[in-house]
């Protein structure tokens, strides 16, 4: 079963039904309910997108966020020390700076998972050579 990386901006066009991307960011997560994808995301993730429903006074929708999570079984992957450790060093490698900071954790969490596909419209995911973005 193919494994994609979800990204927040995912999670969140579709929490905010977002006029331009909800539906097809739908469709993304609809496939891994459906069973045809194994979602994977991380912890870092999952708080980017508290991060922004808290911002926009949507406090209501974590814990309907939260509970879906759990029950579509995507797999989270723990943010740890040694993915900081390991984004400074793939900063260095590919000339990189602190712009993407959170997009190297995310690149050091897939690579450490065994994950290249990331559902993401965050064009920076580009600048990872080994990443492979997919956005419909």
């Amino acid at each position: 079963m193919k494994r994609r990386f979800i990204d927040s901006n995912i999670f969140i066009y579709v929490l905010l039904k977002d006029p331009s991307y909800g539906k097809a960011c739908l469709r993304i997560l609809e496939k891994v309910e459906r069973g045809e994808e194994q979602g994977v995301t991380s912890t870092l993730a999952l708080g980017q997108v508290i991060a922004h429903l808290a911002r926009r006074g949507k406090g209501e929708a974590i814990k309907l966020f939260i509970d879906y999570v759990c029950e579509t079984g995507i797999i989270v992957i723990e943010t740890t020390f040694l993915d900081f450790v390991e984004a400074i060093t793939e900063m260095g490698e590919l000339n990189l700076d602190y712009e993407i900071w959170d997009d190297l954790i995310i690149s050091c969490q897939m690579k450490r998972s065994g994950v290249q596909e990331i559902y993401t419209n965050d064009k920076d995911f580009e600048k990872i050579k080994w990443v492979k973005p997919i956005f419909p």
